[in-house]
């Protein structure tokens, strides 16, 4: 009995001492400065990568086409936030109206068809102005990072945005 009342109070104590330390804000800091150093540290080896992969002048090309693909891609962007929005509206109406709801769904896969177009002809791109050794990296590079990084975007939501249940995506 007494073994079983201890272990509980020290499964108490052990509880609330995480629950502080996740909540103490020199924790937090600490945090963010380290996610603020790994994203430096990750775009600068990015940076290295593409100086060291493509020629001057491919940079400047694949700089002309990711700007050209991001002008296509925002408004696009923007439209499928909108339609998200109106997604959760329609799906937690009191009467929800089943027949909006799929309408709505097939908008929101024609805009992300539409945007992985626009990414697929960027791709197709860039490969055609490589040199068949670039090309072979290029696609090893492609086939390694398993295409879950395409250019801009890395999923439907900033990467620091919270899904509806409060989960980081």
């Amino acid at each position: 009995m007494k073994t079983r009342v201890l272990s509980m109070v020290l499964i108490a104590v052990f509880a609330i001492s995480l629950t502080t330390m996740a909540q103490n804000p020199k924790t937090q800091k600490k945090n963010l400065e380290q996610k603020e150093m790994m994203m430096k540290h990750r775009d600068g080896d990015m940076n290295k990568r593409f100086d060291t992969f493509f020629t001057e002048e491919q940079q400047a090309k694949v700089k002309e086409l990711r700007l050209e693909s991001a002008k296509k891609i925002k408004p696009l962007k923007n439209e499928l936030n909108e339609l998200q929005a109106k997604q959760q509206t329609l799906s937690t109406a009191d009467k929800a109206d089943l027949s909006a709801i799929n309408s709505n769904i097939d908008k929101m896969s024609k805009v992300k068809a539409d945007i992985a177009k626009i990414m697929a002809k960027q791709h197709q791109e860039i490969r055609s102005m490589l040199s068949e050794e670039q090309l072979m990296k290029f696609d090893e590079m492609k086939a390694r990072r398993g295409d879950r990084k395409p250019g801009f975007e890395r999923n439907e939501r900033d990467h620091n945005s919270r899904s509806p249940r409060g989960e980081r995506s």
